[in-house]
């Protein structure tokens, strides 16, 4: 059943256009190591910015405001629309390698 929830999932945001959001995700996950920290919003075009805000079930004027979003509510978002997938899942599979931490890296 995960399995199938991070193909949905991938599907899902793959269809959207969320390439940059995940991109910014990756990055901070792979420096930081773990479901922390944020990225900035700012960079987003418009249609990214509503794309992303109706994923967070928030309107696009709040996540503008807040201009950044936080790795660990996305990945609450993620697991309450897909449930059981993981962030780390996710970028894995939606980049078709595996996403390592920096720290773990050899």
């Amino acid at each position: 059943m995960r399995k199938k929830n991070v193909v949905g999932a991938v599907e899902y945001l793959g269809r959207g256009p969320f390439e940059k959001v995940l991109k910014a995700i990756r990055i901070r996950y792979e420096s930081i190591g773990e479901t922390a920290g944020t990225i900035y919003t700012t960079p987003l075009s418009y249609e990214e910015l509503a794309a992303l805000a109706d994923f967070m079930d928030v309107s696009v004027y709040t996540l503008d405001l807040q201009r950044k979003l936080s790795l660990k509510n996305f990945e609450e978002k993620l697991k309450a629309k897909y449930p059981g997938v993981k962030l780390q899942q996710l970028l894995s599979m939606y980049f078709g390698k595996e996403t390592v931490p920096l720290s773990d890296r050899k």
